[in-house]
C-alpha cells in the first residue's frame, strides 16, 4: 500500500484546515509534548492561524483518506530555525517523523539556513531518540532540552532532491485523491443496486 511509504507532501495556506484537524487529533499528552505545555482546541487554532506558509517550512505525511498523521513545521529566524514535529499515535514507528525531519533539513539547506534546532520537554522520548538518530548535539537542562544540527550548504544534489520530494509528494497526493474519488463513485453505485 502507498501508506507505507513515508511520502512528504508540501503544505500551503490551503491546507490550513486539514493541519488544524491534525494538531485537535493529538491527545492531550501528545499536545503538551508537542507544544511544551498544555494547549487547548483554541489555542492550537490560533497557532495554525498564526502559520505563515510562505516563511515557514510546513509539510506532512498522509494516509490513503489523505488525513495528516505526521507533520513537521521548520521557522527559520535569521541562520537558524525552530523545528516542530508530531506524529499521531496509531502512525509512530514507522519512519514518518525521520523522514519529515530529513525533508525539513533539506528545505533550510536550499534556504541557506545553517542551524535547525528543536527545543522540547526531556521527558519527549520519541523526540529525543529521533535527535540523537539524525545526529543532533542534545543539551539537556532540567526538564526542558535543546537539540542542534549544523546543515551544510546546498548543493546541486540537495536542490535536485528537494524538487524530486515535491514533485514526488504530489504524485502520491494525486494518486490518493483520484483512489479515494473512484471509491466513492463506484461506492455510489454499489449502493444504488
Amino acid at each position: 500500500m502507498i501508506r507505507n511509504i513515508p511520502t512528504t507532501v508540501r503544505l500551503h495556506s490551503h491546507d490550513r484546515a486539514s493541519l488544524l484537524a491534525h494538531f485537535v487529533a493529538l491527545d492531550r499528552e501528545d499536545r503538551r509534548l508537542r507544544f511544551g505545555a498544555p494547549i487547548s482546541d483554541e489555542g492550537i487554532a490560533a497557532y495554525a492561524m498564526r502559520i505563515d506558509f510562505d516563511e515557514d517550512g510546513m509539510f506532512a505525511v498522509h494516509d490513503d483518506n489523505l488525513e495528516m498523521v505526521a507533520v513537521v513545521h521548520v521557522a527559520p529566524a535569521g541562520d537558524a530555525a525552530e523545528l516542530g514535529l508530531s506524529v499521531l499515535a496509531g502512525w509512530r514507528g514507522q519512519g514518518y517523523g525521520h523522514a519529515l525531519l530529513r525533508r525539513a533539513v533539506n528545505y533550510l539547506r536550499n534556504r541557506g539556513v545553517r542551524e535547525v534546532f528543536v527545543h522540547c520537554l526531556t521527558e519527549n522520548g520519541a523526540m529525543m531518540h529521533l535527535a540523537r538518530k539524525s545526529g543532533m548535539r542534545i543539551v539537556y537542562s532540567g526538564g526542558e532540552t535543546d537539540a542542534r544540527l549544523k546543515l551544510e550548504a546546498a548543493t546541486a544534489d540537495s536542490l535536485v532532491a528537494e524538487w524530486l520530494e515535491d514533485h514526488r509528494g504530489l504524485t502520491v497526493k494525486t494518486l490518493r485523491q483520484n483512489a479515494r474519488n473512484a471509491r466513492a463513485f463506484f461506492g455510489g453505485f454499489a449502493r444504488q443496486g
